[in-house]
């Protein structure tokens, strides 16, 4: 029986990164999400060990039954946590969903993968979004400033090709401007549209490295 598990309920995203590993030119793409219904046979179905699912997309708050899918893991299985990976685009159903799942169940953990690679103007440009940047903090800013022991926000960093040069002042600039204190970073995954040359791969690996010693420290 599983302990965790991602569940991606949906393709749907209003951005379009170069590394994505979703297709969005594919017709087929879209197709397969589960309805409600199927949700809800699925969550009565994974046992008694589960502890953990990861809602994550495409965008996940792009689709606006994302509270219902919630409620139906926390009222058929037996997590104590949900993790949501989001590009932090949507702050307002962010904060819906964070203060109504609370008040579903006070015991949940949530945690809040909001991802940020960049400067604002670099990290807009690269995610395809106007103001993204600005909603991201938004978004981390609102969850904070719940004040609630089991609401957790936390900004992502991936390092790709986009931001590998500049990822010490990356950094420093979440850390220290955006008075940003819950960072974790991932690498990109060469799956996406621009395939990545080796010489470009291991100055990426470097400035992972960097940023993992970093974030420990």
């Amino acid at each position: 029986e599983p302990i965790s598990l991602v569940h991606l309920i949906t393709n749907k995203c209003n951005a379009r990164c170069s590394f994505c590993f979703i297709d969005f030119d594919d017709p087929e793409t879209f197709k397969g999400e589960l309805t409600l219904d199927e949700i809800e046979l699925l969550t009565k179905n994974l046992g008694n060990s589960l502890l953990n699912v990861n809602l994550t997309g495409g965008e996940p708050f792009a689709r606006r039954d994302i509270i219902d899918i919630a409620k139906l893991y926390l009222k058929n299985s037996t997590i104590q946590s949900i993790y949501i990976t989001t590009n932090g685009s949507l702050p307002d159903r962010i904060e819906k969903f964070a203060k109504e799942i609370t008040s579903f169940d006070d015991q949940v953990e949530l945690c809040f993968q909001i991802s940020i690679d960049d400067f604002p103007d670099n990290h807009n440009k690269v995610r395809k979004i106007p103001d993204l940047f600005e909603k991201c903090i938004d978004s981390y800013k609102r969850l904070s400033n719940l004040n609630l022991k089991n609401v957790n926000p936390v900004v992502s960093i991936t390092v790709s090709h986009e931001n590998c040069e500049n990822i010490e002042d990356i950094f420093n600039y979440f850390h220290y401007d955006c008075k940003i204190d819950s960072i974790k970073c991932c690498i990109v995954r060469d799956e996406g549209v621009y395939k990545i040359p080796l010489a470009k791969k291991k100055q990426i690996f470097k400035a992972y490295s960097w940023l993992t010693n970093h974030i420990h420290q």
